[in-house]
């Protein structure tokens, strides 16, 4: 088995110990959302070992950039 080179990391398939974005940490421009309690993917079929990019974004952080849809819609009314 191959030593970690981030011990404090999950590491692919391990179970993912909090929800967020998360990248390998030889490539943090490689975003993956994952939940918590699923399984660490691998990348291009190599283990690698994972990093918390970002845990939550709050509402209030979003402000007006993020617009919502109206309330009700849905994709299959357009």
């Amino acid at each position: 088995m191959k030593k970690r080179t981030h011990p404090q990391s999950p590491r692919t398939g391990d179970h993912c110990p909090a929800n967020g974005w998360w990248a390998p940490f030889n490539d943090e421009k490689n975003t993956h959302f994952i939940t918590e309690g699923s399984l660490m993917p691998s990348i291009n079929g190599s283990a690698v070992d994972w990093k918390l990019i970002v845990r939550r974004l709050r509402w209030e952080d979003q402000g007006a950039a993020h617009n919502l849809p109206p309330r009700g819609f849905a994709l299959d009314t357009i």
